[in-house]
């Protein structure tokens, strides 16, 4: 450990925290001890803390109450990760229709934190969390994922993301302060234009850095910028990703840019950090001291470990507003045993994508993400794609075709072969359409959403009069 290092880690982190009245770098210092427990200790403590999260909800929430009333539970049947299954699944609908009953009695007001979702699954969300939760806990847990991936306090990177909007100035200038301290420098997505990308990746050459992070598609298409110019990368310790699933084009791109693996980051504005790939890439560790983490089928039902499922959480430090089973709207696996680093910490399968993502026929056929194979386009060289279901009837796929095959006869042997690809998979009730684009808009939130369906929670028959969008268009 460099004395920068020892400096940020042991004087400047706790000062910060003097400064915002914050605990971080003393959870912190817990979760770089907790992580090495054997798995039986971790889970013991995992079940004391939801033990008496379960107390607290049947005591001060009137929605948990209720619902544990109803169905003949008490906080006593409720031991272990294992007895969740006598509670039902809380939903985002729910969340939003609920509210005020999901809200602790008595927990100070000034304590809560106003939080909304990105609304990149076209639902968003507003709840309360707290200043314990997010600013103490959930800020450790996301220092030491970072540190999994061979990141440290104090090691300079580069954020491709957005810009945060504050809530006061005061807020702005701890954020300024923090970013400052740990040496790191935001690059706007919005600035990944095609006429921009250039002088970007050259001053990014010049720059010192040892990590670059930020949404998926960012990263990517700097990636591919850097391939394109033949830079020669940074000498980086990491590269990693979240916000959003890192698709295998896009771990492609960036580690044929950066000679690296990329380390996958997964977190939820409702849990903060959940999960993270350590460097030995064998899926993503879960803060399972702070969370419990389930996979059930659509019958809420678990699943067994390999088997995808969706990813239910339960948040066990948020007393303002508990989310118990809460929905992320994720699908995700379990893996079996402790993996390779030494951890003993359960681990997400590496692949985490929106169950959301799906088309609907007229018939009520559904097509997943995963049936489609959208990875075979890699195998052409796209940069970038964007499926979206416009109506019953069309669909159409926005491609960011290679770098020099953009010519009128390139352009139609692309199609062709896109369209030998996945007409059979949509079948003829869906009608294909392709457009080849030069930019791909993100949603309002920086993120590439790659598959999206207009109709898939309307009812099949219902026809919808959209015509399909202009090029770029916002889902």
């Amino acid at each position: 450990m460099s004395l920068y290092h020892a400096v940020a880690r042991h004087i400047l982190a706790p000062g910060y925290d003097v400064l915002r009245g914050t605990h971080t770098a003393q959870f912190l210092g817990e979760l770089e001890r907790s992580q090495w427990w054997p798995r039986e200790r971790i889970e013991e403590t995992q079940s004391q803390r939801l033990r008496q999260l379960i107390e607290h909800a049947y005591q001060t929430v009137p929605h948990y109450r209720v619902v544990m009333q109803q169905r003949h539970v008490t906080p006593a049947d409720i031991r272990s990760a294992a007895d969740l299954t006598l509670l039902p699944v809380l939903t985002r609908p729910e969340v939003q229709e609920h509210r005020d009953e999901l809200l602790s009695e008595g927990f100070p007001a000034r304590l809560l934190r106003p939080t909304k979702t990105s609304g990149s699954t076209g639902t968003p969300l507003l709840f309360y969390g707290t200043r314990e939760d997010q600013l103490n806990r959930g800020f450790a847990r996301g220092i030491r994922a970072l540190e999994w991936t061979g990141l440290r306090l104090g090691d300079r990177s580069l954020s491709v993301g957005r810009a945060r909007l504050y809530s006061s100035e005061r807020e702005r200038m701890l954020r300024a302060l923090s970013a400052q301290l740990r040496h790191r420098l935001l690059l706007p997505i919005d600035s990944l234009t095609n006429e921009a990308l250039p002088d970007i990746v050259r001053r990014l050459s010049k720059l010192r850095l040892d990590g670059i992070g930020g949404y998926p598609n960012g990263v990517a298409l700097l990636a591919a910028a850097m391939l394109d110019s033949g830079t020669p990368p940074p000498a980086l310790k990491a590269v990693v990703t979240g916000g959003a699933e890192l698709l295998s084009h896009e771990r492609r791109l960036i580690r044929e840019a950066f000679g690296l693996e990329p380390c996958s980051n997964y977190s939820a504005y409702e849990a903060f950090a959940i999960a993270c790939e350590c460097q030995a890439h064998e899926g993503l560790h879960i803060a399972a001291e702070d969370l419990v983490i389930e996979i059930l089928d659509e019958q809420n039902q678990p699943v067994p470990p390999g088997t995808p499922g969706r990813v239910i959480v339960t948040n066990l430090h948020n007393y303002g507003m508990p989310f118990i089973r809460y929905d992320l709207g994720d699908v995700g696996t379990l893996l079996e045993g402790n993996c390779p680093c030494g951890r003993s910490l359960p681990r997400l399968g590496a692949l985490v994508g929106r169950k959301s993502r799906f088309f609907v026929t007229r018939s009520g056929r559904r097509l997943f993400a995963g049936m489609l194979y959208l990875d075979r386009l890699a195998g052409l060289g796209m940069r970038q794609y964007q499926v979206v279901q416009e109506d019953f009837d069309n669909v159409v796929m926005r491609l960011i075709p290679p770098p020099g095959e953009t010519s009128p006869a390139a352009l139609a042997s692309l199609e062709a072969k896109v369209r030998d690809m996945f007409e059979p998979k949509l079948g003829t009730e869906l009608t294909l359409h392709i457009e080849f684009v030069d930019h791909i808009l993100p949603t309002e939130a920086g993120k590439h959403v790659f598959m999206y369906s207009r109709v898939a929670g309307t009812v099949a028959g219902q026809s919808s009069t959209t015509r399909p969008g202009a090029t770029g268009e916002r889902p």
